[in-house]
């Protein structure tokens, strides 16, 4: 098959969850003759605008997939794509990516742009979170950055303030801007995530871990898959399209009276426990590209 296909370009600027992205590579160069080129160098910890360049201009880059931990170089990233390939298609946009970075960005969008989805409340600022939880509302507080280089999981929530009290003393040391504060739903033991790839969508179940005090067997960390209500769905798919998502993934809780509250959005998750997303994801990047390369031979009528 790949001998009959032309050699095609695709640009990565990618540093997390490099196993399965490995084998994203792997098999688009298998089997849709694919060349994934790394525009961060080898050996390099930092991205260079210079660098980027010269990649650009020794392969014909027709795609771009965007993959970081939340850094500060990150705006680099931006503003290189913006000044150096703004007309070159990418797999997230940059606005989502960089909105993805920051909890507070990601609900307040939710909030703006998907009403029909639900959410815990949030506060945006400390002084609204004060004033809940004086009035009797218990805060879970979270770091604002969300892909934190070298951060287990667990370290990304400080802890639920259930009184002024417990607030003022887990905000203690920490700038405004660090934190991200939303209602405290309550323990849930399960938790659903939804991967997407496009118009294809698949949910599973997972252990909250971030609860749990013992440490699970690998049997009680087994994902069962499970259905997706077809609202739901529907609300899920909308959500990337306003903000410009086309890989991603989310994570809901789903209250007593079967209520879902997203709790979590996140650009290109690991789909480590997705067995067939490596070569979905390799299926909708090759057939992005075509579309693109189809659209600019198909002649426009005036």
């Amino acid at each position: 098959m790949s001998n009959k296909l032309s050699r095609i370009y695709i640009g990565s600027i990618c540093n997390r969850d490099l196993v399965v992205f490995d084998k994203i590579k792997s098999f688009c160069s298998k089997n849709y003759n694919i060349s994934i080129i790394n525009l961060i160098k080898k050996g390099s910890n930092t991205f260079s605008a210079k660098y980027f360049k010269k990649q650009l201009k020794k392969y014909p880059i027709s795609f771009i997939i965007i993959k970081l931990l939340s850094e500060e170089y990150n705006q680099e990233v931006y503003n290189a794509i913006k000044e150096i390939a703004p007309t070159i298609p990418l797999l997230n946009n940059i606005n989502a990516v960089k909105t993805c970075e920051s909890r507070r960005e990601t609900f307040r969008n939710i909030t703006r742009k998907c009403k029909k989805l639900v959410i815990p409340q949030s506060f945006y600022s400390i002084i609204e979170a004060i004033e809940a939880c004086s009035n009797g509302t218990k805060i879970i507080i979270k770091l604002d950055k969300h892909n934190i280089p070298d951060l287990p999981k667990n370290d990304r929530i400080i802890g639920i303030a259930e009184s002024l009290e417990s607030f003022k003393e887990l905000t203690k040391g920490f700038k405004e801007n660090e934190l991200f504060f939303q209602e405290y739903l309550g323990k849930y033991d399960i938790i659903y995530k939804v991967y997407v790839i496009g118009r294809w969508l698949v949910s599973i179940t997972a252990h909250n871990r971030l609860q749990q005090k013992e440490r699970l067997s690998p049997l009680e960390l087994i994902h069962i898959r499970v259905p997706i209500e077809k609202q739901l769905k529907r609300r899920i798919l909308r959500l990337g399209r306003k903000l410009g998502l086309s890989v991603f993934g989310i994570d809901y809780v789903l209250t007593k009276e079967g209520i879902p509250y997203i709790v979590d959005v996140n650009d290109f998750p690991s789909f480590r426990s997705i067995p067939e997303a490596v070569s979905l994801i390799s299926d909708y990047i090759y057939n992005s590209v075509m579309l693109q390369q189809q659209m600019y031979k198909t002649p426009v009528k005036v």
